[in-house]
């Protein structure tokens, strides 16, 4: 009985809302993948949430309990959201994401495959939680003894929001406080809103020169290589006057290609397109930020670096662009572009105008009878593409992006043509193949259909992927693909894409080893289709003739993080040079950061250099047009 008795105080005991929190907290570091023995972050946060949570519960206000739970469920979504968000991203929410919010919405299945179970430990206390603070609310509020400690625990507390802010502020930048604001819950969060806030406010602004010189800087390596042909052959102008069909490959990453899956052939159709009049880089990157997709697009298109604070397409819409779509328009090319989801998704309806398309398809202005996951299917919208194309004007210029191989891969089973292995079965993994395989099909379709149109031999179709399938931190994947590449699955493979141009009749047969990535696309097509660029902020360089490669990342590897040569380097979490990392791309063997910090410089600069050119528009000073 007395045990039973105990047990029962325990368990109506207000102190068990300390022990939720506490429990609350360490689920919350782990999950965002800090090491708990640093106790000081964790104690940290609890010790501010304690203080908070005990003057509100020993306050004679009327509506604490309501405050208390409006605070709580609000910590407590902040905490899943960044669980969640680290799971995918490697790195917690910011206030920017907010506007991404919609975008999800169009995409509900694939949020949901990313929800794991361990997230929800932040979010299963919250009744337990207000049940306890209304138990100690009444047990103070009984007390006969007079309380009169309100102005310490006043203090205590404006003590803690003074550190706290003072610590998110870091008025002296010190090195220290940024380990700490880099994973700290509350610094992390106060500093993303701080400097949100200012930016919004006052975003500082290098001089138009300054941005030029910093571009010719750090790409003047670029300009020599394009003037030596390194490779002993003259690639130019071979696609010049030709259509250009641009295929953006959902969730395509480079392993695919080549590959075969229990016996079967996962990309037959595109290994086919590399046997013949065919150019392939196989060491090509995706520098998507956190508009995924649309980044991908924008980066292809224009030669430009994302930025991390959100999409290009919605944060500088109206800006002035020459890219490619620009360029063939300028050479008398008639426009389009082609997607099978809505055409507002990642605003591309209002951004493709200012990009230089003129005629977007989208689900709403497409026979959408034929749909597979997310829209239309691949089969159908690049059937419907050469159907339009044919019926237009010539030249054409089309960028289609795909979207059948879009997570979470629910590809219908009639439609599944692979025979997975029992240790495969019902993995994201396996049933990414199945999607691949699925979209190589339709691309095989869609070479057919040119040809009986009478297309083909007069077309150039270049695919790229836009961004990786399988997240190397989540779904088990590094052990899935690791099994079945036969090495570690890590960053190095999981950002790799594909990128293959096609050029029937060209003669041309090359594997481009040169490391690439998705800003060098623009000036490499410039190479080929013989277009001057016209304006001098290009990011990229053309990997036809170029002697070394260098991609600086957005998202998954931060900013400051870059793969040049056969280097990959990787920034430290708290954004600083020291407690970096570095390997080598082919071997995966740590090697020394101290010889690239040149290149670390580099990936700064290129970066921030194309911020200040989208945000002060400064390619209009170069092209002016209605």
């Amino acid at each position: 009985m007395k045990v039973l008795t105990k047990v029962k105080e325990v368990i109506q005991s207000p102190k068990l809302l300390w022990a939720f929190l506490i429990l609350k907290v360490v689920t919350y570091y782990i999950l965002i993948d800090v090491d708990i023995t640093r106790n000081f972050l964790v104690l940290g946060s609890v010790f501010v949430l304690a203080i908070l949570f005990s003057h509100l519960y020993q306050s004679s206000f009327s509506h604490k309990f309501l405050v208390f739970s409006i605070l709580y469920g609000f910590f407590s979504i902040i905490m899943f959201a960044d669980s969640m968000y680290f799971n995918y991203y490697n790195q917690t929410v910011s206030i920017q994401q907010v506007y991404q919010v919609s975008n999800v919405a169009k995409v509900p299945s694939s949020f949901i495959a990313t929800l794991i179970p361990a997230s929800f430990f932040i979010l299963w206390d919250i009744p337990f939680a207000m049940y306890y603070f209304k138990r100690a609310s009444k047990i103070w509020e009984s007390q006969a003894t007079e309380n009169n400690d309100g102005k310490r625990r006043m203090g205590i507390s404006l003590g803690c929001v003074v550190l706290i802010l003072f610590l998110a502020i870091n008025p002296f930048h010190n090195t220290w406080i940024i380990k700490i604001n880099s994973v700290g819950f509350f610094t992390n969060h106060i500093r993303d809103i701080v400097e949100v806030s200012s930016n919004a406010i006052y975003t500082e602004l290098w001089e138009p020169k300054e941005v030029l010189e910093v571009v010719e800087e750090e790409t003047k390596d670029f300009v020599e290589a394009t003037v030596k042909d390194t490779k002993g052959k003259n690639y130019t102008g071979i696609a010049e006057g030709k259509n250009l069909i641009v295929i953006q490959l959902e969730a395509f990453q480079n392993f695919v290609i080549g590959s075969s899956y229990n016996g079967k052939v996962l990309t037959p159709n595109l290994n086919a397109l590399l046997k013949k009049d065919s150019i392939y880089f196989n060491n090509y990157y995706a520098i998507i930020g956190k508009g995924n997709t649309a980044d991908a697009e924008f980066a292809t298109l224009n030669s430009l670096y994302p930025v991390i604070d959100g999409e290009s397409y919605r944060l500088y819409t109206e800006n002035t662009y020459n890219g490619l779509p620009w360029q063939l328009k300028n050479k008398g090319y008639v426009t389009y572009g082609f997607h099978g989801n809505e055409a507002n998704f990642w605003n591309r309806q209002a951004a493709y105008p200012y990009q230089g398309i003129d005629n977007f398809y989208s689900i709403e202005k497409m026979d959408d009878a034929e749909q597979i996951g997310l829209g239309i299917s691949d089969s159908s919208v690049f059937s419907q593409m050469v159907d339009i194309a044919k019926k237009g004007e010539k030249p054409f210029f089309s960028f289609v992006v795909s979207l059948t191989s879009h997570h979470p891969y629910e590809l219908p089973e009639e439609l599944c043509e692979l025979e997975i292995l029992p240790e495969d079965e019902g993995s994201k993994f396996a049933n990414y193949l199945q999607s691949v395989h699925y979209t190589d099909k339709a691309i095989g379709e869609l070479i057919s259909k040119l040809k009986k149109e009478g297309l083909y031999e007069d077309t150039v179709i270049a695919f790229y992927g836009d961004h990786h399938g399988l997240n190397c931190t989540m779904d088990d994947n590094d052990i899935y693909v690791g099994r079945y590449l036969g090495k570690d699955y890590g960053y190095e493979e999981m950002l790799k894409i594909p990128c293959i141009i096609h050029i029937p009749g060209s003669g041309v047969l090359e594997t481009v080893s040169t490391l690439g990535c998705q800003v060098d696309f623009l000036p490499t097509m410039a190479d080929l289709m013989n277009f001057d660029l016209e304006q001098p902020y290009i990011m990229g360089q053309n990997l036809l003739t170029a002697e070394h490669g260098f991609a600086a990342f957005t998202a998954y590897l931060f900013d400051g993080s870059f793969a040049y040569d056969d280097v990959m380097f990787q920034i430290s979490r708290e954004g600083i040079f020291e407690g970096s990392s570095a390997w080598n791309r082919k071997t995966l063997k740590e090697i020394d950061i101290k010889d690239y910090y040149e290149q670390y410089n580099k990936a700064i600069s290129l970066k921030e250099a194309s911020k200040q050119i989208l945000e002060q528009d400064l390619i209009a000073e170069y092209i002016k047009r209605k």
